[in-house]
């Protein structure tokens, strides 16, 4: 009997190992940057809108280093073979994506396009989810990243009453109310992007209660 097949098999499952391995690594290394990005933007929540610049400012570099990241794990992946490990990155390439969506609004007022995710991290949407033939962000994790800004916005309503910034509340509420009108018009069909969508509505209601409270206090008309 030739066991040379049982080699062969053995070879191809130590370079799969490996090549797991060094996915895992890079996968890392994109987490800690994100992780340090998150950081830096967080300061946002501490200062009024008239400093946010400061803040975006200083974190335009960490995107550079999120986009080497994702170079690095890139160069890792065959197009035949991104779905087959794609779990394994998808939530750090959410993250990042997230990142540069909030830092956007934060700049802008406004919602990060596909445009902007390519811009800032080097690797375009692919919103037709169209074959892959190259390393690419996919449609949901960009939505996913979208979703997390509704979280951040909540976050952002509440803190800016804190620095005393009452009447940005407002513009918030009306920005958040207008994505997630946009959002409804979706047929969501991924279960995690349906599951997290659910839970806009609490990021939406917490926007609400802030204003009706600066309301209530005479703060605001």
């Amino acid at each position: 009997m030739d066991v040379q097949v049982f080699i062969d098999l053995q070879d191809r499952f130590d370079h799969e190992s490996a090549l797991r391995e060094d996915i895992f690594n890079a996968v890392k290394e994109l987490n800690k940057t994100c992780r340090l990005t998150s950081a830096k933007l967080a300061k946002a929540h501490a200062v009024p809108k008239s400093q946010t610049h400061e803040v975006t400012s200083a974190v335009k570099p960490q995107f550079a280093a999120i986009h080497q990241n994702i170079d690095q794990l890139a160069q890792l992946i065959k197009p035949v073979t991104f779905y087959k490990y794609h779990d394994m990155w998808t939530n750090g390439i959410q993250t990042a994506c997230a990142l540069v969506i909030f830092s956007v609004y934060l700049d802008e007022s406004r919602l990060a396009s596909i445009d902007d995710i390519k811009n800032n991290l080097g690797y375009r949407v692919n919103s037709s989810n169209e074959d892959v033939a190259e390393f690419v962000i996919t449609l949901e994790e960009y939505l996913h990243g979208v979703i997390s800004l509704f979280s951040e916005l909540s976050r952002l309503a509440v803190n800016s009453v804190i620095v005393n910034d009452v009447q940005r509340p407002q513009e918030i509420s009306t920005f958040a109310s207008e994505l997630y009108s946009g959002f409804q018009l979706l047929n969501l069909k991924n279960d995690s992007l349906r599951r997290r969508f659910d839970s806009i509505k609490y990021d939406i209601k917490k926007i609400e209660e802030v204003q009706y409270d600066l309301r209530v206090r005479g703060l605001i008309a």
